[in-house]
């Protein structure tokens, strides 16, 4: 029996039991080794696609911030424009805005320009109450009618009139130069405006002009036409003529007609007055201070954006 038994145990441990016992061993250590790997990787995988998630979302949240801002930007831009538009004619302080979200502020301040012109400037600052977007900026408002014309030149043609009143020369003086023009092709049935622009022939009656007064002078600009005033017309303000085909206009200004301000021109014109033509000051300076004639223009440089 004992022999039996030390058999057996000898069969237990012959080589080819430990060899398979290393070969299963191995397995199970390489079966661990890769189910550690994996979940090694799974967990290397969930930290990056946390982190991705993280990323995105952060990433979202910054491009949602941005686009937010833009539009508040372009909100208090859009402002500036109606804001600085309103204060050619309306007091700071009956300004209104058309975005509900755009506080402002208007500091006005008053300077003196050449000769004595009413130059205003106004400081406007804009905030944004949906974010910190605040922006600033200087506008100058001042007369388009820089110079009003002088005795000499409503009594004789002067080839750089348009230099000296609106500091453009005849060649680029156009009606967008002035804020509100009208621009027509004959003054039949004038709309009420300050200025009109008209090329061609002009026949004034008292209908046309009817909104014009010593308190609501016109400017009239007549680009290659010719000007007749009819019987009882009365017109106030400015009639300038002006012309660069190299013919010879008139002005004609029937009886009992009257243009009290100055009539005046560029170039030789033939003039036949059976009314009157009276010069005035008071008339000139009116005008030159109207409200629809003003320029409002931003200061250079002086644009400034503030975000938080």
């Amino acid at each position: 029996m004992f022999s039996s038994a030390s058999s057996k145990d000898t069969l237990l441990l012959s080589p080819r039991f430990i060899a398979r016992a290393f070969i299963a061993c191995k397995q199970q250590q390489r079966g661990v080794f890769i189910i550690s790997s994996v979940l090694v990787l799974l967990g290397i995988a969930a930290f990056a696609l946390t982190s991705v998630t993280v990323a995105v979302s952060d990433f979202r949240t910054v491009r949602e911030t941005m686009l937010a801002t833009q539009d508040h930007y372009l909100d208090v831009k859009k402002e500036m424009r109606n804001i600085s538009s309103q204060l050619r004619t309306t007091l700071p302080s009956n300004v209104t805005t058309s975005n509900s979200s755009v506080a402002h502020s208007i500091i006005p301040s008053d300077f003196h320009g050449a000769n004595f012109q009413a130059v205003k400037a106004f400081d406007i600052t804009l905030h944004h109450t949906q974010s910190n977007t605040s922006v600033k900026q200087r506008f100058v408002r001042y007369p388009s009618f820089i110079n009003v014309p002088t005795t000499l030149q409503a009594s004789a043609p002067d080839i750089n009139l348009t230099q000296w009143l609106f500091n453009r020369s005849s060649s680029a003086l156009l009606p967008k130069y002035f804020p509100l023009s009208v621009v027509a092709n004959s003054c039949t049935d004038l709309e009420e405006a300050t200025m009109h622009w008209i090329n061609g022939d002009c026949e004034l009656n008292n209908n046309d002009v009817d909104h014009s007064s010593s308190v609501n002078p016109m400017l009239l600009v007549i680009k290659n036409g010719h000007l007749t005033v009819l019987n009882g017309t009365s017109f106030y303000g400015v009639v300038i003529l002006l012309s660069d085909d190299g013919n010879v206009y008139s002005a004609t200004v029937k009886q009992g007609a009257s243009i009290k301000g100055a009539l005046t021109s560029s170039n030789t014109i033939t003039l036949q007055n059976d009314g009157a033509v009276d010069y005035s000051s008071q008339v000139l300076h009116t005008l030159q201070q109207a409200p629809r004639l003003a320029k409002v223009i931003a200061v250079p440089g002086s644009w400034f954006a503030e975000f938080e």
